[in-house]
C-alpha cells in the first residue's frame, strides 16, 4: 500500500471544514477517506499556523475555535428546547 501525500491547500481546507464550518471530524473523515487522527493533527497544525500569523492584541485562534464549538453546542441545545416548547402550544391551540 502506497503512502498518499496531500497538498497543504487540501489539508487547510479539510481543517477549515472542521473548525469554521463545524463539520464533525467523523463526517469529514468519511467524506475524504482520511483517518480521523490525521484530521485532528491537520486541525492542530492549522490552528498553530493561524496563531503565528495573528497580530498582537488579536484573539488567539485556539480560543476562538473553542468559543465557536461552545456556541454551536449552546445553539443546538436552544433549538431542542424551542422544539420542546412548541409542542404544548400546538396542543393547547387545538383544544376547544
Amino acid at each position: 500500500m502506497t503512502r498518499r501525500r496531500h497538498k497543504p491547500k487540501f489539508k487547510k481546507e479539510a481543517a477549515r471544514m472542521i473548525i469554521i464550518v463545524g463539520t464533525p471530524v467523523s463526517e469529514v473523515s468519511n467524506l475524504l477517506g482520511i483517518p480521523s487522527g490525521m484530521l485532528y493533527s491537520w486541525k492542530r497544525q492549522y490552528l498553530s499556523e493561524l496563531g503565528s500569523w495573528t497580530p498582537a492584541g488579536a484573539p488567539d485562534p485556539n480560543a476562538m475555535a473553542a468559543e465557536i464549538a461552545r456556541l454551536r453546542k449552546e445553539l443546538a441545545k436552544t433549538q431542542v428546547m424551542n422544539e420542546i416548547l412548541k409542542k404544548p402550544v400546538g396542543y393547547f391551540s387545538k383544544v376547544e
